[in-house]
């Protein structure tokens, strides 16, 4: 089953939107420091384009696996992908709607809650691909602003106690 995806239907937003940023620190727990916070919210336009980016909503994030000083880990993108089974795994539960891989030849690669699978590029749609070191991840509007919600709902995944999904949902 998908989802209608949201991309920048919502507008800009004020400023940082609560839901992601804790949305973020609990990836980056997930992942034991494999990912990182590479940049959430920036009211911008899509790069090289005329028009709007998701991080302008306050509902994207690009998260990096390289390892910088103290931040990510040896071999993180095998990680990074790691964590990243598993968020789309409970993609429904979490509102994941769209995550972008800049690495992967010959243009990187995207997933979408429309279609609930990979789209492997083949001309040149994601600026940074191919060979990008991180994910850019959009969550869906209805916890933006809910910080407690995700903690929550990485708790449950952590725990194996996430709740069957209701019908309808």
């Amino acid at each position: 089953m998908t989802r209608p995806y949201t991309g920048t239907k919502d507008g800009a937003a004020k400023g940082k939107r609560a839901g992601l940023e804790q949305f973020v620190i609990e990836v980056a727990k997930l992942s034991d420091g494999a990912l990182w916070n590479n940049g959430t919210y920036v009211n911008r336009n899509m790069r090289g384009k005329d028009t709007l980016s998701v991080h302008a909503t306050g509902r994207a994030t690009d998260m990096s696996y390289r390892q910088v000083g103290k931040l990510g880990k040896p071999n993180g993108r095998v990680k990074a992908l790691e964590t990243l089974d598993i968020l789309l795994a409970n993609w429904k539960y979490l509102h994941i709607e769209c995550v972008l891989d800049y690495f992967p030849g010959p243009h990187g690669r995207g997933w979408r809650c429309d279609r609930a699978d990979w789209q492997d590029y083949q001309t040149k749609a994601i600026t940074g691909a191919p060979g990008g070191d991180w994910l850019h991840i959009e969550i869906g509007p209805k916890f933006a602003d809910d910080a407690a919600e995700y903690k929550t709902r990485f708790e449950h995944i952590r725990n194996g106690t996430v709740p069957p999904p209701k019908a309808n949902a």
